[in-house]
């Protein structure tokens, strides 16, 4: 679009013709690009509840170092909580739990499959587990992988 100097009068400025092509090119630019923009948003969403959970699980296995006890992550799947406990117990209360000593993962992200609750010992190795966690709407996962070394990370579902 270039700034006309030639019309009648001296005016300066857009032709309507010229201002609704531009209006309508962004408009479909803007169509194509909302799509992409919700799945990105949903796979952010599932991600980021991923990374929570993945810390939450680190805190279990430094708490099990530093105290120099075992550490049982006991995940309540129909609940959507965690807690650290002794396998009977939830008896670790601290900052982010409730007065039971459960957790939620923020953005109503659900934990949805759990294999087995991980166990971590007091030289930060651990009895591996893998748990998926997904986005609030349920429409996309990822598993949180406890290995027995105590590593931690996140996969793809089913790696």
């Amino acid at each position: 679009m270039v700034c006309r100097h030639d019309r009648l009068g001296g005016q300066q400025g857009f032709t309507l013709a010229e201002l609704i092509t531009a209006i309508a090119v962004i408009g479909i630019v803007s169509a194509a690009a909302f799509p992409m923009f919700t799945s990105f948003l949903t796979a952010m969403q599932t991600k980021g509840a991923a990374q929570e959970l993945t810390t939450i699980l680190q805190q279990a296995r430094e708490l099990a170092i530093t105290r120099n006890t075992s550490y049982t992550v006991q995940i309540d799947v129909p609940g959507n909580r965690l807690c650290f406990g002794d396998g009977v117990n939830c008896n670790w209360v601290g900052p982010g739990t409730d007065a039971q000593g459960y957790r939620r993962l923020s953005n109503q992200a659900q934990l949805a499959v759990v294999n087995t609750n991980p166990v971590f010992n007091p030289l930060g190795t651990a009895g591996g587990g893998r748990i998926t966690v997904q986005n609030a709407q349920g429409t996309s996962a990822l598993d949180v992988v406890v290995s027995s070394s105590g590593r931690v990370r996140i996969a793809q579902v089913g790696q």
